[in-house]
């Protein structure tokens, strides 16, 4: 049994589920209104949902966290956590040390691995964690609604899934099992059938334009009972399109339900408290068996000196002496050496687009343009996409790329305005680019 606990704006969200033989079952659900985010509002609101246990997994709105993809060297889990950090480090808008974040591979395929790294910024973590805690529930894991959505759907097939709950709706497109693009969008009018199917289109428009990509296939919103079935009647109006249903929960509750769900069973999902680390493992090296030999040389003289001279014992004291001198000079020689094993295998496996992700870096001004989304294509295409303050930004943007000289050629795909309600990135927009001197008719090899 599992306790999900989702901080909304104004309400607080808990679901616990089950599994049996029939399959996923909740035991206990509630929502309550939040004051506020401290730790009395919150067990307060904790006390009104019926919730009980003493821990539970908290669940992140997917509106307040950062979706990168990236396409590594293949390599070991060691490997792969010091490739990530690597690239995490270079591409998040915010330095490293801001944000909590955690990955997950979602597949290999021709020397290469497919990562999904997510992040969340500390101020928005950290302080959710702590109140809760103090509220009396000890959290053992964070988890993105994101991953909720696929937990629920758990099919390999194409499919677009729909979470609308907390004045938002999330809208993700699925394929083989992992998120292939996913956005979110404030629903001013409520539960409108009409504005949720407008998001739907704009996010169908927008994945249907990157080259490559099935259909997006079957539509289906989270939830169960008379309210979601109302609701996908009337978005699947809107539509034109069947709207099924997916459970357990209700509209507010079935991502968190999804997240229980998902680890119940025993899904791969990113936590953001506790993403993967490096383990050292012990190798056996020449170095050790030099030390070992040595060690049991001591030995031995030790055992000697008992039954030798007394004249003797001097001497194996000194001998001890020269070997206690030695081995400091053997752990620094093998830290030298497995940091040029490290760096080496570094070089040898870097990928060519570091260069691309060094000039883009640079050339990003985050007081007036960052960017939400950036695939690799082949040959040697670069498709950005992200939120600008107006669009001189874009503009400007556009031509300090051109200046960097990595780039053949730049286009505007578009500029649109967002219903975001900060006053700050008012566009969003999409920007192709060529790399310099690569042949557009010649596949990578």
């Amino acid at each position: 049994m599992l306790t999900a606990i989702e901080l909304g704006p104004k309400s607080l969200t808990t679901v616990t589920v089950k599994m049996n033989g029939r399959g996923p079952e909740i035991v206990q659900s509630g929502i309550a209104d939040l004051a506020s985010h401290d730790a009395e509002a919150i067990r307060v609101a904790l006390g009104k949902t019926g919730v009980t246990g003493t821990k539970g997994v908290l669940v992140i709105t997917r509106g307040q966290a950062l979706l990168r993809d990236l396409e590594l060297p293949a390599g070991t889990s060691d490997e792969l956590v010091a490739m990530v950090r690597f690239q995490v480090e270079r591409e998040m808008p915010v330095p490293l040390d801001q944000v909590h974040y955690s990955y997950i591979e979602t597949g290999r395929s021709d020397g290469k691995v497919r990562i999904q790294v997510i992040a969340v910024p500390r101020e928005v973590l950290d302080p959710a964690v702590s109140s809760v805690e103090a509220a009396g529930i000890k959290i053992v894991g964070a988890y993105v609604s994101s991953f909720g959505l696929l937990s629920l759907y758990g099919g390999t097939d194409p499919a677009t899934l729909v979470e609308v709950a907390s004045g938002e709706a999330e809208i993700l497109v699925t394929d083989r099992g992992r998120m292939e693009f996913s956005r979110t969008a404030v629903l001013d009018e409520g539960l409108q059938a009409g504005q949720i199917a407008q998001e739907i289109r704009r996010t169908l428009l927008s994945y249907g334009s990157r080259a490559g990509h099935p259909e997006a296939g079957r539509i289906i919103l989270a939830g169960e009972g008379p309210e979601a079935s109302a609701l996908a009647g009337a978005v699947g109006q809107a539509l034109d399109r069947s709207v099924t249903l997916v459970g357990p929960g209700s509209l507010e509750t079935a991502t968190a339900a999804g997240v229980c769900v998902g680890l119940l069973r025993g899904a791969s999902m990113p936590d953001l408290l506790h993403p993967p680390v490096a383990v050292r493992k012990f190798t056996l090296t020449r170095n050790h068996r030099i030390l070992g030999l040595a060690g049991l040389v001591v030995a031995m003289l030790f055992i000697w000196s008992q039954t030798a001279l007394s004249s003797k014992r001097a001497e194996l004291d000194r001998k001890r002496q020269q070997l206690d001198a030695l081995k400091p000079r053997a752990t620094a020689l093998m830290r030298t050496q497995a940091q040029a094993q490290l760096a080496n295998q570094w070089y040898r496996t870097r990928n060519c687009w570091i260069d691309v992700l060094s000039a883009l870096r640079s050339n990003v001004n985050t007081n007036s343009l960052w960017i939400v989304n950036a695939s690799f294509e082949d040959p040697g295409v670069i498709r950005l996409q992200g939120k600008a303050r107006d669009d001189s930004s874009v503009t400007d943007f556009v031509t300090a790329l051109k200046k960097t000289g990595k780039f053949g050629t730049i286009a505007i795909e578009r500029v649109d305005s967002n219903k975001s309600d900060t006053t700050t990135y008012r566009k969003d927009f999409t920007v192709n680019a060529q790399l310099t001197g690569v042949d557009t008719k010649k596949k990578k090899a």
